[in-house]
């Protein structure tokens, strides 16, 4: 099917939904040392699990970025830390996890969970798991161990809950990546708010903001409005940008690819679907913001978290602009957000184009 997908999309242009209210994202001036800081540990850390061209080349998507993008607001030393742990996460899923093996065999499931439990208790992974699994979990546990000097007791256990929920998501996706079901839309959906890790950093947030449970009005119905449609969007808009490079990769475990399967869709009906979903939960998250703000005032912790949520919805856009993780090695951002691109295999081209221009030319 990718094959498929590949030979079709090569050249084909595609109008992006419009992130105005989005990017560009707010940046700290300290980003680059932040940057610096966390791939150095990773080379570091690292440096005898994968061979210096593997481990430059994901480096160079710059996971790290990402978590500075999210997370403009946290103190330096917490951001540091946190973009160790996306950056480790992301090379572990590139280059460890056998994927065919994860979502077959349950005893092998079982064991990296039996080793994420142990982490979060405190202690090593020792004989809960193989010595690769041992040897890979090893800077793991040295980053969560300082991540935990940073969270309460309440958020380590939301931490860790969401770490298990991302866990199983993607069990899930590998599950349905070795099948042969297409699912549908909501289904779809259903999984990817697993899979897609968010809840991972909405629980570092909740580090960042007053006590949810020491406010005297309880705020969590907001809270889990404005959660929703955040973790949506960034699910949704990480489609967007992912699929030219999933489809290269043989991998249709994604919105716009599950559209064009289940309903038949053009890969642009596909990307106007997706797209209005995206804007949808865009719009949604701003007037329940609006509405939290109202109800509880400005500086209550829901609030404040609900300010946070939305600078990781703008970080997650500007990032899935500049990252080679999505627009292909030979990427480089050149400071603009362009609505139409082409996919290419190998790569995204960033165009000068508007829409006017595809239906003159008759690309549209």
């Amino acid at each position: 099917m990718a094959e498929t997908f590949t030979r079709t999309l090569a050249g084909t242009h595609v109008l992006l939904p419009s992130f105005q209210h989005c990017a560009p994202a707010l940046e700290r001036s300290d980003a680059g040392q932040v940057v610096s800081d966390s791939q150095k540990w990773c080379r570091q850390g690292l440096a005898d699990l994968l061979s210096p061209p593997a481990l430059t080349t994901l480096l160079a998507e710059r996971a790290s970025l990402w978590t500075i993008l999210v997370l403009p607001t946290a103190p330096y030393e917490f951001l540091v830390t946190a973009a160790r742990y996306t950056e480790y996460l992301s090379i572990l899923d590139n280059a460890l996890v056998d994927k065919d093996r994860l979502g077959s065999d349950p005893a092998y499931a079982a064991e990296m969970k039996a080793a994420i439990d142990a982490l979060f208790e405190g202690g090593t992974v020792g004989a809960s798991a193989s010595e690769d699994l041992a040897i890979w979990f090893e800077p793991l546990r040295e980053c969560l161990s300082t991540l935990r000097t940073y969270l309460s007791d309440e958020v380590w256990r939301s931490f860790h809950d969401e770490v298990l929920r991302f866990f199983v998501g993607c069990v899930e996706e590998v599950y349905y990546r070795n099948s042969d079901a297409v699912y549908d839309f909501d289904t779809y959906l259903r999984m990817r708010r697993n899979s897609v890790g968010m809840g991972m950093y909405f629980a570092l947030g909740e580090a960042l903001v007053p006590p949810f449970a020491a406010e005297a009005v309880d705020g969590s119905a907001y809270r889990e409005r404005l959660v929703g449609h955040a973790l949506d969007h960034i699910a949704l808009a990480n489609d967007l940008f992912s699929f030219r490079a999933e489809a290269d990769a043989d991998d249709t475990v994604n919105a716009v690819a599950t559209l064009i399967l289940s309903e038949d869709l053009s890969v642009q009906e596909a990307f106007d679907r997706v797209g209005l979903e995206v804007q949808r939960n865009e719009i949604a998250f701003r007037r329940a913001l609006r509405e939290t703000v109202s109800a509880l005032g400005g500086d209550h912790a829901v609030s404040v978290y609900g300010g946070l949520l939305w600078h990781m919805m703008c970080g997650n856009v500007d990032w899935s602009y500049r990252t080679t993780r999505y627009n292909g090695e030979r990427h480089q951002w050149d400071g603009r957000y362009p609505q139409v691109v082409q996919l290419q295999e190998g790569g995204t081209l960033f165009t000068d184009k508007c829409y006017a221009d595809l239906v003159a030319e008759g690309l549209a």
